[in-house]
């Protein structure tokens, strides 16, 4: 089952929050795609758990302790910044993700 929902999302390209239609397929996120400029980053899941895995887990594991020590550093300038990282965040690890797999991919063609 194809589901598409279109939401509002800081694209990286246009330099602002434009409309966005995500696409999950049978429960999993398929493809972004920004109705301004056209940018899209397509999922490939099983692509996706070999390469990002082990990264992912490691970074997940470890950013309690870096937001610790990023709030010791600098408190106000982390207060400042987490809004937009959180309306953020989602798109930034979509790009990465799609910056790895379009990496690989060219790699694999060579």
């Amino acid at each position: 089952m194809t589901t598409k929902l279109k939401t509002l999302l800081f694209c990286l390209y246009c330099n602002k929050e434009t409309s966005h239609t995500i696409i999950y397929k049978g429960g999993y996120l398929e493809d972004i795609k920004c109705n301004i400029c056209g940018n899209e980053i397509r999922i490939n899941r099983e692509k996706l758990l070999e390469t990002y895995t082990a990264d992912f887990v490691d970074r997940v594991l470890t950013k309690p302790h870096r937001l610790t020590e990023e709030i010791k550093r600098d408190l106000s300038q982390f207060l400042k910044s987490i809004p937009i990282r959180i309306l953020t965040k989602p798109y930034r690890i979509a790009r990465e993700i799609g910056d790895i797999l379009h990496q690989e991919k060219d790699e694999n063609c060579s």
